[in-house]
C-alpha cells in the first residue's frame, strides 16, 4: 500500500486496502505454485517474490504513476527486499527453525494419531 500511495499515508483508505489484499493474495498464491517448482539456489524465495508480486501488481490494478509496469516494479522490489531480509537475517533464521520444528512435531502427532487408529 506504501507504494501505491506513493508513500503518503494520510490518503490511505478502504479501497487501497481492498487492492493491496487483493494484490498479496494473488501474489502469495504465485510464490507458492511456483515454490513447487524443484530448484535449489540461495535467492530462490526473494526471486519467486519479485516475479509474483510483479504479476499480481499487474493483474489485480492499474498504476497510479509512470509507466504500466512502474508501479509494479516498485511494489515488487520492496516485496523482494523484504522477503531477502527476512531470509537472510538472524530473524529469518529463527523463523525458519520454528517452522521446521513446528513442522516436523506436526508430521509426529500425524504419525502417532494413525498409529493408534492402526491398533
Amino acid at each position: 500500500m506504501l507504494c501505491m500511495v506513493r508513500g503518503d499515508l494520510s490518503v490511505l483508505n478502504i479501497g487501497h486496502a481492498i487492492v493491496a489484499s487483493k494484490t498479496g493474495t494473488l501474489t502469495g498464491i504465485i510464490v507458492v505454485l511456483m515454490s513447487l517448482i524443484k530448484l535449489q539456489f540461495k535467492y530462490k524465495l526473494p526471486i519467486f517474490m519479485f516475479i509474483g508480486c510483479f504479476i499480481g501488481d499487474l493483474i489485480t490494478h492499474d498504476t497510479h504513476y509512470g509507466y504500466w509496469w512502474t508501479e509494479a516494479a516498485i511494489t515488487a522490489l520492496v516485496a523482494s527486499s523484504l522477503s531477502f531480509a527476512l531470509t537472510f537475517t538472524p530473524a529469518g533464521k529463527k523463523i525458519e527453525e520454528f517452522l521446521k520444528w513446528k513442522i516436523l512435531n506436526y508430521q509426529k502427532i500425524q504419525e502417532y494419531n494413525y498409529q493408534q487408529r492402526i491398533f
